[in-house]
């Protein structure tokens, strides 16, 4: 576990939330412009609309990636509560 000043710990949380925000946005712009960009085009993908399939399947894949990116390249392991280095301090 990472050993971080509390100004290191805030800057992480928000390299984090930056992070899981952009994950967020691109899943929801992938969302919604397969679904617009296929609709009505009545191609059919796994028995089902291809607007459909395109869109929510390839979301999960989106969604997946990006937590595997997130979680080898962004969050870090260390430990926020003030109360446990201030243990650490006095032991």
């Amino acid at each position: 576990m990472k050993q971080l000043t509390k100004e290191e710990k805030h800057a992480q949380c928000m390299k984090e939330i930056k992070g899981t925000l952009l994950v967020v946005l691109i899943c929801c712009l992938w969302h919604v412009i397969t679904a617009f960009a296929l609709n009505g085009s009545g191609k059919y993908f796994l028995g089902m609309p291809a607007w459909f399939s395109v869109s929510v399947f390839g979301t999960i894949i989106i969604a997946l990636v990006g937590v595997f990116v997130l979680l080898k390249k962004v969050f870090v392991d260390f430990e926020y509560d003030d109360e446990a280095e201030e243990a650490d301090i006095n032991d």
